[in-house]
């Protein structure tokens, strides 16, 4: 009710977004999407990522694309990581996480 939805991608995050991890972010998006906060994108790589979800990292999709894009992963390596983060294994994230930034920093210098 608190969102004018102008669009099937409107009620697609929102549908992604009704689930227990990633249901904390609805705040921050509808406040994004109506204009009442700046969107903000954790990166400028981001922003072609998070565009239609204002800045907001909501699909599992884009998980992969910004490891992608960020960190120079493979899809295959993108999916890993996904699949990773979904069981919440604090060692395959660690290592995880060393991959990441090591990626990051010779992808991207970052």
């Amino acid at each position: 009710r608190r969102l004018n939805v102008e669009k099937l991608d409107d009620i697609m995050a929102l549908v992604a977004l009704y689930r227990p991890g990633p249901m904390e972010l609805i705040p921050e998006f509808l406040k994004a999407k109506k204009g009442a906060a700046p969107i903000k994108y954790l990166h400028p790589l981001l922003k072609e990522i998070t565009t239609d979800t204002y800045g907001v990292m909501i699909y599992q999709e884009q998980v992969m694309a910004a490891a992608s894009k960020l960190a120079g992963y493979s899809m295959a390596q993108a999916d890993l990581l996904r699949k990773a983060m979904g069981k919440k294994n604090k060692a395959i994230m660690a290592k995880e996480r060393a991959n990441f930034v090591a990626g990051c920093a010779r992808t991207n210098g970052i």
